[in-house]
């Protein structure tokens, strides 16, 4: 009898494990982006996002259905693993292996994705911080050291058929708030597609916290006009943080015929200071002659924001060639001055200009330069006086021996301990545009860049918003 009762056991056994059903999925998560993996392909997965400077957080949905899983020969427990990332290349992979009955495999994730454009990095930064770059285009961020390798990266694939949809994620950076580090950046918000147009990509402002974990996002807040609604998509050119409840955000909005530049500050979930481009009729006076033909409704296009030692604002307006100050201090909104880039002298004009930033430690203003009509871009730095906007000097920080360059637009200018750092923007097509990033040492010489690889295609994969060093 014992012996009957054995081998039925055995049968059992036999015919439990011969009839094990092999899922079909692999329901599979990596740092909070999902995958729903078909186990008969044997394709490479691309992973979404991650990050050399923490291990990558694994988990199965439907671990049950496999007996073991494992990854880089770490052993998941519960379908959960934390491993780290050495190394973010196009030839390296996590391994993810799996099996259950007499059936295994092993899917492979890919740590770079396919869809990057090629990006070669050359030579080596020797100034403090890590390069944040954002697209025009491309749905993708990424951070880079001053080696050249790969920190972080998070990207959603899409396809872009032509340069009219430029709804990227924009404006990549750090923050430091109370000691603390947050990230954030511009993303398209698809409900109010209908309201784009050339070089405005409405949205939301994505805020990230020190591990790179969405933790807000930011939309306009009403206004008193009833032109504005809670929810409204705001701009990605520029972004101001004070700190996680207060912040300064920028719109487009139609307004008595013209996109209107709008500019709203919020405090503890209230406006408290807006400024409409409408309200100064003046400005409609000053359109560039190089954008005339290009410029249409939107006729003084906002791009970048910073803080004068006064409390005022320092704005720059492409289309019009212009740095305003706004008075923020005393709530009017009145313009206090104004420096009309095209009506400078030689050496320190400038046209279609990006990224004007304030400098306290030497009281000058530095902006990318797109050089729109005379076709040449510079990194200027002017001395400017800022109770009255009178420039005394200044000039291109590029020296006469660097190649020239023409950048139609976006781009930026930061510095980090006496290096300055371009981010090259979008390129004409018509001349070189390999360049992404340099950076330039005290002397001027360029120490580090990063360069696209050949064959890219333009504009798709080859107009970067804006690259900076923070």
């Amino acid at each position: 009898m014992r012996k009957i009762c054995f081998f039925a056991t055995l049968a059992a056994a036999f015919l439990l494990v011969s009839c094990t059903e092999i899922p079909e999925r692999m329901e599979l998560s990596v740092n909070g982006s999902s995958y729903s993996i078909a186990l008969s392909d044997s394709a490479v997965v691309d992973l979404l996002t991650l990050s050399t400077e923490f291990d990558a957080e694994v988990k199965v949905a439907n671990h049950r259905q496999f007996d073991r899983l494992s990854v880089n020969g770490v052993p998941m427990a519960r379908g959960r693993a934390s491993v780290p990332v050495e190394e973010i290349d196009k030839d390296t992979y996590l391994s993810l292996e799996w099996a259950t009955g007499n059936a295994s495999g092993t899917l492979l994730l890919r740590t770079f994705p396919a869809v990057w454009p090629e990006i070669i990095a050359s030579g080596h930064a020797t100034s403090p911080g890590d390069f944040y770059l954002s697209y025009v285009y491309l749905r993708l961020i990424q951070k880079y050291d001053n080696s050249g390798k790969i920190v972080f990266f998070s990207c959603e694939p899409r396809k872009v058929t032509d340069g009219n949809d430029s709804s990227g994620w924009w404006d990549f950076r750090k923050h430091t708030v109370n000691g603390k580090t947050y990230y954030s950046y511009h993303a398209p918000d698809t409900a109010f597609a209908d309201r784009q147009f050339l070089g405005y990509n409405p949205g939301k402002r994505v805020l990230l916290d020190d591990h790179y974990r969405p933790v807000g996002e930011i939309h306009l807040k009403a206004d008193r006009t009833g032109l504005v609604q809670d929810g409204d998509p705001i701009d990605g050119h520029d972004f101001y943080l004070f700190d996680l409840r207060h912040y300064i955000v920028s719109a487009y909005i139609e307004r008595d015929g013209v996109y209107a530049a709008y500019l709203q500050e919020v405090q503890d979930g209230q406006v408290v200071f807006d400024w409409w481009s409408t309200d100064h009729p003046e400005l409609a006076l000053g359109l560039d002659p190089v954008f005339e033909a290009s410029a249409g409704k939107d006729y003084v296009h906002f791009n970048s924001i910073d803080i004068l030692p006064d409390g005022n604002w320092l704005c720059s307006l492409r289309h019009i060639s212009s740095l305003v100050k706004i008075d923020r201090a005393g709530e009017t909104g009145d313009i206090l001055w104004r420096i009309a880039g095209a009506e400078m002298p030689a050496g320190l004009a400038f046209h279609g200009q990006h990224c004007a930033r304030w400098h306290a430690e030497d009281g000058t203003i530095s902006l990318f330069d797109n050089g729109n009509g005379p076709g040449v871009t510079s990194l200027l730095r002017l001395s400017v006086d800022p109770e009255t906007g009178s420039v005394s000097g200044g000039g291109n920080l590029l020296s006469d021996s660097f190649p020239a360059y023409f950048s139609q637009a976006c781009g930026a200018l930061t510095f980090s301990d006496g290096c300055s750092i371009a981010g090259w923007g979008m390129p004409d097509p018509t001349g070189p545009n390999d360049r992404l990033l340099s950076e330039f040492d005290p002397a001027g010489n360029e120490v580090f860049s990063l360069r696209y690889g050949p064959g890219i295609p333009y504009p798709v994969l080859t107009c970067s918003y804006r690259c900076v060093k923070e």
